[in-house]
């Protein structure tokens, strides 16, 4: 098991250099020169060349490209992403200051997503006739459905009709705890539907194909209660899948918040992402896509690890 976990970890440090690499030529293969459109003020007036030159300096652009790759590189090893052009503050510290807010919402959903998902697809695979027509009707709207249309129902019927919860924004967790809690509802669901429709699909999926194999009709031929094959045979057995959709989905989340976050005024990482686009930050653009693209390789190991715990086969 322990070269298993090494060798997804060394595959997994070698996707992270690939994608430092596409994001470095990316921004190099952009048109025009970045010190050029940073002093540009949008009237069509042209920078100085001697302005031009101190911030190409300034920003190491001056530099060999090889220069320039290995501190971009060195950087992101030591943590230092460089500094925001329109905060003047380091883009480590931005990004600190917005993504555990992210990763609340993201975790939040997640988690409702796997607590109504896993439930709902055991039942339709269970229930054959109308309850799994009702259900996998459901699913297909779920999958079906915008977050950023639902999202805008939740706040027109939770929020202005009924007033129950708040339409948007962020409340600290040390100023109202409550408040905290109240504030992640309706984007978590909004964020979850989707996710748990998913999800609910390949539960079902996995479980009948499940308890059709032969082991399984064996343990109900020794008289198992139907509770205990389900929970010992089929649902261990049926997981795998069900673990990749959730480790992928959770990647997944963490862009679609992007319409979250802005259909309810919620300030974390992907609010600040589009911010840092439209002011072309391009260094919190830059330092936002790293620790997205990290997280994302970061969970499919964690997923490969968990793979090989539930199925032994997979080790070998």
């Amino acid at each position: 098991m322990f070269a298993f976990i090494v060798t997804r970890v060394a595959v997994g440090a070698g996707l992270v250099l690939l994608v430092l690499t596409l994001i470095f030529a990316a921004l190099h293969l952009v048109p025009g020169d970045p010190a050029v459109l940073l002093l540009s003020r949008g009237d069509g007036t042209a920078p100085s060349q001697a302005a031009v030159d101190a911030l190409r300096g300034q920003l190491g652009l001056n530099q060999p490209l090889v220069a320039q790759y290995w501190n971009f590189l060195i950087g992101v090893v030591t943590g230092d992403l460089g500094t925001s052009f329109r905060t003047h503050e380091a883009v480590v510290a931005s990004i600190a200051g917005r993504l555990p807010r992210t990763l609340e919402l993201v975790v939040f959903a997640t988690l409702l997503s796997i607590a109504v998902g896993i439930p709902l697809g055991t039942l339709a695979a269970r229930r054959r006739g109308a309850v799994d027509t009702t259900i996998s009707t459901l699913t297909s709207i779920g999958v079906a459905l915008p977050v950023f249309v639902f999202g805008s129902v939740l706040v027109l019927a939770f929020s202005i009709w009924l007033g129950w919860l708040p339409a948007g924004g962020f409340t600290a967790w040390n100023q109202d705890p409550v408040a905290h809690l109240k504030g992640l509802i309706l984007p978590g669901v909004a964020l979850a539907v989707g996710f748990s429709a998913i999800i609910a699909r390949m539960t079902r999926s996995s479980v009948q194909e499940v308890m059709n194999q032969d082991w399984v009709r064996t343990a109900k031929s020794f008289g198992l209660s139907p509770f205990r094959v389900l929970r010992r045979h089929v649902l261990r057995n049926a997981l795998t899948p069900i673990v990749t959709v959730v480790g992928l989905g959770f990647g997944v989340l963490l862009g679609s918040t992007v319409l979250v976050e802005r259909v309810f005024n919620y300030p974390g990482l992907s609010s600040l992402l589009v911010e840092s686009v439209s002011t072309r930050d391009y260094p919190v653009v830059q330092g936002i896509v790293i620790v997205i693209a990290v997280m994302f390789i970061s969970i499919n190991i964690v997923v490969d690890v968990l793979y090989g715990f539930l199925d032994p086969r997979v080790r070998r």
